[in-house]
């Protein structure tokens, strides 16, 4: 598995590894309104400028995956994991997200925490989270960015979404 920056080449696959990835998860979970929301080509070419945007590679050498991260004072945010469903379970999100983690470590952050929030109920995010070191945060731990996120989240129709976090040593 190849794990590296993403380059400008790259930002034009994200959209659709998005969408696909968003495609596994029933219309309950994700009503048909965000099924085709992505991150924007210009959010995507700031986070890549400030090298927190990590692709990750299929056997085949094409972009199966990526990661998005922000700086927010002593943490790192993660804001948005996507793998292509055909090269879902290969390790390609573990690698990711080890990648994320080893960057916060090795640039002094305190914590990892997932932005993006996850679904409480569905096997492959909280419990995945939870077997890389994550924790469910009760909302009283959550802050104010997270707090915001996780109610903008409830406006637009989505539920069963915690937020979480990784402490780094």
């Amino acid at each position: 598995m190849t794990i590296r920056l993403a380059t400008a080449a790259d930002l034009p696959l994200l959209a659709a590894i998005e969408q696909n990835a968003a495609a596994l998860f029933s219309p309950d979970d994700l009503p048909p309104e965000h099924r085709s929301d992505t991150l924007p080509l210009e959010r995507l070419q700031q986070v890549r400028a400030s090298g927190l945007l990590w692709v990750a590679l299929a056997p085949s050498g094409a972009v199966a995956g990526f990661l998005v991260a922000e700086a927010a004072g002593d943490v790192l945010h993660v804001c948005e994991v996507s793998v292509t469903p055909e090269q879902g379970g290969k390790g390609l999100g573990r690698g990711l997200l080890a990648t994320a983690i080893d960057h916060g470590r090795d640039a002094g952050y305190a914590a990892l925490t997932l932005t993006l929030t996850t679904f409480a109920h569905v096997p492959w995010n909280l419990p995945f989270y939870e077997r890389l070191g994550f924790r469910a945060l009760a909302p009283a731990e959550c802050g104010e960015r997270l707090q915001r996120i996780l109610e903008a989240e409830s406006l637009s129709g989505l539920r069963n979404r915690v937020a979480m976090r990784l402490d780094l040593p």
